[in-house]
């Protein structure tokens, strides 16, 4: 967990001595996590017949708690992807659901999802690897209607295989998990793939306007200060050529050895493989 004192920048707010909220506007609150290492933060959509929490943290704390604060509705929780620091609280709920991937698919064991061993990599911090049961697989391309409000869940591979970030159009926002959030772009652990990555940026970029707000999954980049990680199809843009100069092995402008660093913009820096080590 991060140590010491920590300002939170507005609008977020401490909920007790772990979490930190933010309301967005909308129906939508973001959800933070700034004592833990990782600055994590979900989100909670809410419409008028349910709500959708996008991401649950690493589960070091019951992230239901906070959410039954900011509504009564049912909860269907969505993780952006599978690593360990993104699911960690879905057991607590009873509605799930997963992009209906055949590959997903075929991980589900006597009615519940198994988790792939680098799939997870709680190892990292200690975790063991959870099964959880499956209510719904949601198509990418498809809306997901909360009432009143619906979400469309895109694909976009690359930081994971499965990896999924949910388009506001009513809102002109971007949920991104850790498709994009500012920071170290981790596009090296197993299952990342830089050509695949590159091909999601440049299709979410022609998706957004210059209006569109973009939430990512972690926080970090301004620690004592701990701000909502808001960015905007610009990032999107710079992240998208930056996966390409690693994609094609142009490492003019890196520096390091390995995970390679390729500088994106101010805000953020993609950790790469050489191109003989990617998948």
């Amino acid at each position: 967990m991060v140590a010491g004192a920590l300002s939170l920048a507005r609008p977020l707010r401490w909920f007790d001595d772990y979490y930190a909220v933010a309301e967005l506007g909308d129906g939508a609150w973001a959800i933070g996590e700034p004592r833990y290492g990782q600055c994590n933060f979900s989100y909670l959509i809410v419409g008028s017949q349910r709500a959708l929490l996008f991401d649950t943290g690493p589960g070091i704390r019951d992230i239901s708690k906070v959410v039954k604060t900011l509504t009564p509705l049912p909860i269907l929780a969505l993780p952006s992807h599978l690593h360990f620091d993104h699911i960690g609280n879905l057991r607590r709920f009873d509605d799930v659901a997963l992009p209906d991937l055949p590959a997903l698919r075929a991980q589900m064991r006597d009615g519940r999802f198994s988790l792939g061993f680098y799939q997870y990599l709680g190892f990292v911090e200690g975790f063991e690897r959870p099964t959880f049961a499956v209510t719904r697989w949601i198509a990418p391309g498809s809306q997901i209607d909360l009432g009143g409000h619906a979400l469309e869940l895109i694909s976009a591979p690359g930081h994971t295989p499965e990896s999924v970030v949910l388009l506001d159009r009513r809102d002109n926002r971007l949920f991104a998990g850790d498709f994009i959030y500012p920071s170290e772009i981790y596009a090296f652990l197993p299952g990342a793939n830089l050509a695949d990555y590159a091909a999601s940026a440049r299709r979410v970029a022609g998706i957004l306007n210059d209006a569109s707000t973009v939430y990512g999954g972690h926080g970090c980049d301004r620690l004592p200060t701990v701000d909502l990680p808001v960015l905007h199809r610009t990032d999107v843009v710079a992240l998208g050529k930056a996966l390409g100069l690693a994609a094609a092995g142009d490492w003019r402008d890196g520096t390091g050895w390995y995970p390679r660093d390729i500088p994106v913009n101010q805000r953020m820096t993609l950790l790469a493989k050489y191109p003989w080590m990617r998948p």
